[in-house]
């Protein structure tokens, strides 16, 4: 099908770190499909970057200017400026495609769009379609779990990842010989994203990708190694079921966390007698790695 607008607007702003997400999925779920982010380390901003129809304009950039002041209330934080560049359609979706690069993670893995050839002295080489904002493994939780999945899993493990986001821990998992895998996000993007992604990298190994959360484990057996990558207040009230689909013996990878929220991450294990687990730090970001007890 021809896209029949004549141009794209080529929207650019700078989010605060810890608001980046919720941006993020106020932009796909209610503007467009794809993002760019611009992630420096040590840095208190996000740049975050996407491609709107240009006769949408006006009414896009209200509605995020409306949803990032009711976020930003009270918190003395000035709203930021969205810039725009005016682009060709035949222009926009090849400066979309230039702006999302391979990435390669524990040395021998390489996130990558379909639309880049593979790259040499790649183990593990995952192909997306980047349509979510932080799927392409560029985030520091996403680095950091793929890290701990690269060192601990084991063929023949059953895995399970809570907050799947666009698959590629499960992918991963499912490359390193994987014998079933349970995907769970409670975004329907998400999902339609990671099944995309399974498509994309031919996945064979038994899986379910799920729209829900925790409840959808419901008289699972333990796995041997579960990922939550999501955020302390949601992985705080399901931490004990986290605990308990793990195999004893097995991994429990936690992240989506602040430095902030160590001490009361570490409280709770502690109090589930699970105190044998080590902490990967990446730019104020945490991974807690658990090996159940």
């Amino acid at each position: 099908m021809t896209d029949a607008h004549e141009a794209y607007i080529e929207a650019r702003l700078q989010s605060p770190r810890e608001h980046a997400d919720a941006i993020c999925d106020f932009i796909i779920q209610n503007i467009a499909n794809g993002i760019v982010l611009e992630d420096e380390e040590d840095s208190p901003v996000v740049g975050i970057q996407f491609y709107v129809s240009d006769d949408k304009s006006e009414t896009y950039k209200q509605s995020l200017s409306d949803y990032i002041s009711s976020i930003l209330a009270d918190s003395g934080i000035p709203v930021p400026v969205i810039n725009e560049k005016r682009i060709k359609n035949v222009e926009w979706i090849d400066e979309y495609k230039a702006s999302i690069k391979p990435l390669r993670i524990a040395g021998d893995i390489v996130v990558r769009p379909q639309w880049h050839d593979p790259l040499p002295d790649t183990t593990y080489d995952i192909i997306i379609e980047p349509r979510m904002a932080f799927g392409t493994g560029s985030h520091e939780t996403t680095r950091s779990v793929m890290l701990a999945v690269r060192q601990h899993f084991q063929p023949k493990m059953r895995f399970l990842d809570l907050g799947t986001g666009s698959g590629i821990l499960s992918i991963l998992a499912a490359k390193m010989g994987a014998s079933y895998i349970k995907a769970i996000d409670y975004d329907l993007v998400a999902v339609q994203n990671s099944k995309e992604n399974f498509a994309i990298n031919a996945v064979e190994v038994p899986h379910d990708i799920l729209f829900g959360s925790i409840e959808r484990c419901q008289g699972d057996n333990p796995y041997d190694f579960v990922c939550a990558n999501i955020i302390k207040s949601t992985i705080l009230p399901v931490l004990p079921r986290l605990v308990e689909l793990t195999e004893p013996n097995g991994l429990l990878v936690l992240s989506g966390l602040l430095e902030q929220d160590a001490d009361e991450i570490t409280l709770v294990l502690q109090e589930l007698r699970q105190t044998d687990f080590s902490i990967l730090t990446d730019n104020k970001w945490l991974t807690f790695t658990i090996k159940k007890q």
